[in-house]
């Protein structure tokens, strides 16, 4: 099955932008940010890193798609493929790369499109790409790159998206999977959301 197919398939044929956990109903949210400053983003990294690790337990590659925002200016990725390049980070050639238009909100607004990259790379790289991740929100921080991180385990049926220094979802079609995750890592849920994952994990 092609990529970009499988990744429809495993979001129920929804289209997947931020907040997952409140647009694919069944999934998990967790608590990665402590402390002040740049210690929040080397913080969620590190937790980010141990939850992934069970994500990723049974696999040797991380299936990684990369959404980005941009104008009909071809150019307005060099920045982010630099950042891409300097955490560590090469787009392979075997790839997925898809243009959608995003809707506007004011007929007088600028087109815009959300750019889409699905590639595979090793596991290794996990912790290069949560880090890209989890530094969205830190303009200062370098590397950089200022697009949305999900990353998929296609053999387990999950999704992760870290998706600032504040929190990460954890979202899929194994049901089986989540629970371990939700047992395993009851302690950094999000509090916010944790009566609606204690109904839905809590019981067998």
């Amino acid at each position: 099955m092609p990529l970009k197919q499988y990744i429809n398939t495993l979001a129920d044929g929804q289209p997947y932008r931020h907040a997952l956990f409140y647009k694919l109903p069944g999934g998990l949210r967790f608590c990665m940010a402590e402390g002040e400053h740049f210690a929040r983003v080397l913080t969620a990294v590190r937790k980010g890193s141990i939850v992934c690790e069970d994500v990723f337990a049974d696999a040797d590659t991380i299936l990684v798609h990369l959404q980005n925002y941009a104008t009909p200016n071809r150019f307005d990725m060099r920045f982010t493929l630099r950042q891409l390049a300097m955490a560590g980070i090469a787009i392979p050639r075997a790839r997925e790369i898809w243009a959608e238009p995003v809707p506007r909100q004011d007929p007088d607004d600028d087109e815009s499109w959300c750019l889409n990259a699905l590639f595979e790379l090793p596991k290794s790289c996990l912790a290069s790409l949560l880090w890209c991740a989890f530094a969205a929100d830190f303009g200062e921080l370098r590397p950089n790159p200022h697009c949305q991180v999900y990353l998929i385990n296609p053999a387990s049926g999950l999704m992760a998206h870290p998706y600032d220094d504040r929190g990460m979802d954890v979202v899929g079609t194994n049901r089986e999977a989540l629970r371990q995750l939700y047992s395993t890592h009851y302690a950094w849920l999000l509090e916010y959301d944790l009566d609606t994952m204690d109904r839905t994990f809590a019981q067998p």
